[in-house]
């Protein structure tokens, strides 16, 4: 787990990481409670706006088990390596309307 290296000292939250263009165009602001959904599930996570990722694009951390990331992801894995495929996830976003809506950052 991630978690036995001291990622914990630099990340204290796992955040999904939104260009601004798409940020706007789904009128997120940065911290706020985003849901993320794919065709596997739905979980929320703080919202980063940034452009260190490209337009159309987003990307998010996996440190933090109870976030549940990977239930958005294929159950598709590498036959030599058995790793999952991570990398490649369609899904939408929105503002999230369920527990941490009110959340304040």
């Amino acid at each position: 787990m991630t978690r036995r290296t001291g990622n914990v000292e630099i990340l204290t939250d796992d955040v999904l990481l939104i260009h601004p263009a798409d940020a706007s165009k789904n009128l997120i602001n940065d911290g706020e409670m985003v849901c993320v959904i794919s065709a596997r599930g739905k979980i929320d996570v703080k919202a980063k706006i940034t452009d260190e990722v490209k337009a159309g694009v987003l990307s998010s951390t996996f440190h933090f088990p109870e976030v549940r990331m990977n239930d958005l992801t294929s159950s598709i894995s590498d036959s030599e390596a058995m790793c999952p495929e991570y990398k490649v996830v369609a899904v939408n976003i929105r503002k999230s309307k369920g527990k941490y809506k009110t959340e304040k950052v």
